[in-house]
């Protein structure tokens, strides 16, 4: 399993849980900067948006987090055994966690159950040391259900005070004898605010805190959104920065910023000193120069488009201000081959390296840093130590690759044999860029399989024999341009020739691209015999094969992600595109034959018929061919694509001449799967896991 679920969520956890990291969010209505007016200039953390209530509907049936149903029933399971001698403040934690963890299918059912409204502005900030939370709620009796249930189950209750005329309800998070620190919960016109107090707070800590006075100068009076916004071109839909300056500044001159005056405070009362207590001014002044290197982190959206599709281009920077530097670093930028960047490929990828300048660039930094003056003995030191680096030594690999700029990778069909469990429809091209094929030739020379291949530099092409690894299997390889490639395919042959006119510019660092879509229905065609192999030798690898092509299917989403050094620092940009249509519920009502397909993905069992019933009921048989042998009545719900069975009444026998026996009455959950006949059901219990197809009955 953990081959499977490990490789399923490395490439789903770049689209699931995206909605909020980066926002599912539109363009931001008036008044949705007034959550700005209560941030602290100088935070050092800052997240905030306003979806906008179309998107927020698209979104219903997306899911929550990248980890699929399974996953999380497993973990339910394992908290049952926690908190058993845990302290109520545990308990209350573990509860909070159960609730969000059952009800995070999809933010449809997130939102209903928590009482959320993501059509008001959101935000995540830091007030000092303290981290505050503000969200719209929709419907404020459901949203303190959810703390109400954590407290009778954990026996932790809150306590009320009035601030501003307005109720707080506070659980404390420390013993009875230890200082105190208490969750503060807050709903006000419709916005819910949580933060924390602690044992040296004053009244007007708390206001602040709970956004019921505004601090002296806000981050919405410093106008560094805003010139964020002009910057970079972010919109107004979704804003970040993580500022590293005043986190240094805060440990090393705590009296600088509310971070260090809130932190010193805090160590002084427990009768400790900050860990940077013992640095003397020296290199308290170089060390945050040295940082004032790297001030902020920023992130923002920068086109959102909504419609039948869903579209976010988002770009991150971290942001470099020495010049010199950055103009260092931007040597080493390569070049992406184009075909990388493509929309026709399951998934690609490029890397962008000018290798002959990496020497070069290296040398230079450590230079620099060599040279850098100071009196901080730390910093000498480090000095010291680097001084014995020689960047040269890289030498003895870049002399081998010289002339490489960058190389690609694009995956544009596969298809594996269910007999021979070999690639029959294999489409894929692989390039270097580099101006001097000879030293990769060389290199490719020196290994037995490469001295048996010559891979003329002239523009022709030749065929090279893999059969020993495939029977059947063979590549054109060749000199297109100025891009060394080996390919097989007829989309992979298109994409090589139009690299023949493609120069080697420099275009960036990393390029990755993928379709969800197409890959889950590459895993989905992984032959059964091959998924039981990759399990543990047995064919139970059919649910897991499942799982993953549900968790990529669900994503419905288009990525493409770009790392490259701009004008201002390191930038990210990321384009994703989700089609809402692609997560519409399954609608299970119906007459069914069921076959078992945990052992055999794409045949299965016979296991008896079903009949799942408009009015919320359903009927399970099953049938030896002589008579019924099991009959379950049941009830059932639906949300999103979670399906629940509760047992109403079970009997069964072991022969058509004994009487009926009553079973026991077993409630379970599946995931519904869309098919072309039909749906799969993937169940999962404390002991086992199984897949069924539902085929509609005629």
């Amino acid at each position: 399993m953990n081959k499977w679920i490990g490789a399923g969520v490395l490439v789903a956890a770049a689209g699931a849980g995206l909605a909020w990291q980066q926002g599912w969010f539109g363009e931001a209505p008036a008044g949705s900067a007034q959550l700005t007016d209560f941030v602290p200039a100088d935070t050092v953390l800052y997240l905030g948006g306003q979806a906008e209530a179309k998107q927020v509907e698209q979104l219903r049936q997306m899911p929550l987090m990248a980890q699929s149903q399974f996953q999380m029933q497993q973990l339910l399971r394992e908290m049952d055994n926690w908190g058993r001698e845990e302290t109520p403040q545990a308990r209350f934690a573990t509860e909070l966690l159960r609730d969000f963890l059952s009800n995070a299918t999809n933010y449809g059912m997130f939102m209903d159950h928590f009482g959320l409204d993501l059509t008001k502005p959101q935000a995540i900030y830091m007030d000092g040391l303290i981290p505050v939370v503000r969200f719209g709620v929709k419907n404020e009796e459901t949203f303190w259900q959810v703390f109400e249930r954590a407290s009778e189950s954990s026996g932790l209750q809150p306590r009320e005070v009035t601030l501003d005329g307005s109720t707080v309800k506070l659980w404390r998070l420390t013993k009875e004898d230890d200082k105190a620190l208490e969750l503060a919960v807050n709903v006000r016109d419709g916005v819910a605010t949580l933060s924390a107090f602690h044992f040296l707070d004053q009244e007007a800590d708390q206001l602040q805190r709970l956004a019921m006075t505004a601090p002296e100068q806000s981050l919405a009076d410093s106008g560094e959104l805003d010139k964020m916004q002009k910057t970079y071109g972010f919109d107004n839909s979704m804003l970040a920065l993580i500022h590293f300056e005043r986190l240094a500044q805060g440990m090393l001159d705590p009296n600088s910023n509310d971070l260090g005056r809130d932190l010193k405070a805090l160590m002084d009362a427990q009768g400790e000193t900050l860990p940077t207590a013992n640095l003397d001014a020296a290199c308290r002044s170089d060390l945050t120069s040295l940082v004032a290197n790297v001030p902020r982190l920023v992130a923002g959206n920068t086109r959102v488009a909504s419609g039948d599709t869903l579209a976010i281009d988002s770009l991150s920077v971290l942001e470099l201000t020495n010049k010199e530097v950055l103009t260092s670093l931007q040597g080493l930028r390569g070049h992406l081959p184009g075909h990388t960047a493509g929309s026709d490929s399951i998934f690609n990828m490029g890397f962008g390296i000018n290798v002959d300048n990496l020497i070069p660039t290296a040398t230079s930094l450590m230079q620099r840093f060599q040279g850098y003056q100071t009196d901080c003995a730390q910093l000498q030191q480090a000095q010291q130590q680097l001084s014995s680096a020689n960047p040269a030594m890289m030498g003895m690999f870049t002399g081998m690759v010289q002339g490489t700029k960058g190389a690609g990778f694009s995956l544009y069909d596969l298809d594996i044999d269910p007999n021979t469990l070999q690639p029959n429809n294999l489409d894929f091209l692989f390039s270097v860029a580099t101006d001097n094929p000879n030293s990769l030739l060389g290199l490719l020379a020196m290994s037995p399989m490469g001295r048996q291949i010559q891979i003329p530099t002239d523009g022709s092409l030749t065929d090279v024999d893999l059969s020993f690894v495939a029977p059947g299997l063979s590549l054109k390889a060749g000199m297109q341009g100025q891009h060394l490639v080996a390919f097989t395919g007829e989309q992979a042959s298109r994409a090589a020739e139009s690299l023949k006119d493609e120069s080697l510019d420099a275009n960036g660092l990393t390029r990755f691209g993928a379709d969800y879509g197409r890959l889950a229905d590459l895993v989905d065609r992984i032959p059964s015999q091959f998924a039981g192999e990759l399990e543990t030798g047995t064919a139970s690898g059919c649910v897991a094969q499942a799982q993953v092509a549900n968790m990529l299917r669900l994503q419905g989403a288009n990525l493409n992600y770009t790392l490259d050094f701009a004008e201002q620092g390191l930038s990210t940009n990321m384009a994703f595109s989700i089609d809402p249509q692609a997560l519409a519920s399954v609608n299970p009502v119906g007459n069914y034959q069921i076959l078992d397909q945990s052992y055999d993905c794409q045949g299965g069992e016979p296991m008896g018929t079903e009949e799942i019933r408009e009015d919320g009921t359903g009927e399970y048989r099953y049938n030896d061919g002589q008579c019924d042998l099991y009959r379950s009545q049941y009830t059932w719900s639906q949300n999103g694509n979670l399906f629940s069975m509760t047992a109403q009444e079970s009997v069964s026998r072991d022969s058509c001449d004994q009487e009926w026996n009553n079973d026991e009455l077993i409630s379970s959950q599946c995931v519904l799967v869309p098919m072309d006949e039909g749906f799969r059901c993937m169940y999962s219990d404390d002991e086992s896991e199984s897949l069924f197809h539902y085929v509609p009955r005629s």
